[in-house]
């Protein structure tokens, strides 16, 4: 099996309603290889009571024939049955079996009553049963559409003590670590930022092989096993790929806005809805509002590209198969090295938006912490509380250290900030700086002298998210403790490598 991590509690919620009194219905959804089949396969094993079908695309009576095939491992009998959905259903349920579906749309797709057969059998058949029924799949709007919203066939049937709706998403950046162990914390952030959470991506990194050489034989080399991944899932779900390709292609070269990005694609802006619609629905895009707006009714919607394997595919790869050939072994180091920092940047930015609750324990925020842009002005973090004070912050994912201008800019757009605290009056501003690099003399003398200003580094961030470990440092203590920071990276690390540069092959 792959490496499991980070499903304990899915796992554990799977194996309460299998120990049910009663029949339960349990949907597990998410976009492909989030990790869905190997949960369910993981919380059967050693289970004498387990039928596991896992669906493929085919005609009603192949499906039905190889359904029959799987469930008579553990129960010969069903063979005798008629070969249809509900007998065969009714049979395992009245057994108490535990029945997984894996990708269920595929079902529906050459049976579309199918969803209406396992209402009518839930409704009026499973009374006395203590079956449990799983059904897992990636196409979520067809999820949406037949089993969890109003007006579907099963809507209202999932299981709710423990909640039997299992929503799987990326796993998060503490998850990294058990990946690549022997990785720094300033590696961990870039790995994050360029495999995200998606299992199927992280499981083949290999941690004794420097990042470089990782994202070399995974992702640029035009034989590794993610270089083609992105086409391909998009190829499966969607048609006119084309299209799709042009306006993801678009928002990886830097484009956000609507517009913007149909122009650069070549599209009517009148025909934007149908494609962004569609991938909104699979999880590849998602739509980012400025911070204090309302998302139903603010004209500055931005658009950006979720998975960071998606985003290094059409930036880097997508149109670029020569590449590869015509500079071997120098390709990433002449054409992904140098830019690796600016695209890891947003994935940094958004770790930082994750761990201020926890850096500002004192603070209640009403909102999650996101960006704020208006016009030519733009802050990297936002974030209002249930007092008076608004926390507001710059991040910088550069080689330098964080000067003193960042700090002048971000107080100058801060008073721009339409935001009026719940109780009125005007707002006390609480400003943050998080800095890969560090900080010039002046912005730790500037915090060492006011109050209202808070420095955090990329060890701070790590810290934070992965064990809850940070808490804000005075400047001069700041200053203290780097070396003992770089210590005790280096003892993680096992081999002294927070030295080494993250980048290089």
């Amino acid at each position: 099996m792959e490496q499991f991590v980070n499903r304990l509690d899915e796992l554990n919620r799977l194996r309460t309603l299998y120990e049910s009194n009663a029949a339960e219905l349990a949907i597990i959804y998410g976009r492909r290889q989030i990790g869905k089949s190997e949960l369910v396969r993981r919380s059967i094993v050693d289970r004498d009571d387990a039928v596991y079908y896992q669906a493929v695309q085919g005609t009603a009576t192949t499906q039905l024939r190889r359904f029959v095939e799987a469930a008579a491992r553990t129960y010969p009998d069903i063979t005798a049955l008629k070969a249809e959905w509900e007998p065969l259903l009714g049979y395992l349920t009245e057994r108490d079996a535990i029945i997984v579906i894996d990708e269920f749309p595929y079902l529906i797709d050459s049976n579309e009553g199918l969803p209406s057969v396992i209402q009518h059998l839930w409704d009026t058949a499973v009374d006395e049963s203590q079956a449990t029924l799983v059904l897992t799949g990636s196409a979520i709007g067809m999820m949406h559409t037949h089993v969890l919203d109003g007006g579907a066939p099963l809507y209202g049937r999932v299981s709710q003590t423990p909640n039997g709706r299992l929503e799987l998403t990326p796993l998060p950046f503490r998850s990294i670590h058990a990946f690549v162990p022997t990785y720094t914390p300033e590696e961990r952030v870039f790995v994050y930022g360029v495999f995200g959470g998606t299992p199927r991506y992280l499981s083949p990194l290999d941690p004794s092989q420097r990042l470089g050489e990782n994202i070399t034989r995974l992702l640029y080399d035009p034989d590794g096993p993610l270089h083609d991944e992105p086409e391909t899932v998009l190829q499966m779900e969607l048609t006119e790929v084309n299209t799709y390709f042009s306006v993801l292609e678009s928002m990886a070269s830097g484009n956000r806005r609507r517009n913007e990005i149909a122009q650069d694609a070549g599209i009517a802006s009148t025909n934007t809805s149908y494609y962004f619609d569609r991938l909104e629905t699979l999880d590849i895009i998602e739509t980012h509002h400025p911070a204090l707006t309302d998302p139903a009714r603010s004209k500055r919607t931005r658009y950006r590209i979720r998975d960071p394997v998606f985003r290094f595919y059409f930036r880097y790869l997508y149109g670029r198969a020569g590449q590869y050939e015509l500079y071997g072994k120098n390709a990433y180091a002449e054409h992904i090295e140098p830019e690796l920092p600016d695209f890891v940047s947003e994935t940094f930015e958004s770790l930082c938006h994750q761990a201020v609750p926890a850096l500002y324990p004192d603070y209640q925020l009403t909102q999650v912490p996101t960006q704020w842009w208006y016009k030519h002005r733009e802050v990297d973090l936002v974030a209002p509380t249930d007092g008076a004070t608004l926390i507001a912050g710059e991040v910088k994912f550069t080689n330098t250290p964080l000067g003193y201008a960042v700090l002048a800019d971000l107080e100058d757009d801060v008073e721009h900030i339409d935001w009026t605290p719940t109780g009125g009056g005007e707002p006390t501003y609480e400003f943050t700086l998080f800095s890969r690099s560090g900080f010039t003399p002046a912005v730790e003398e500037a915090a060492d002298e006011r109050d209202d200003l808070r420095l955090f580094d990329l060890p701070d961030v790590v810290a934070v998210l992965e064990d809850g470990s940070a808490t804000w440092r005075p400047p001069q203590d700041y200053r203290d403790t780097k070396r003992l920071i770089r210590n005790q990276n280096a003892t993680r690390s096992g081999d002294g490598s927070s030295c080494r540069d993250p980048l290089r092959a």
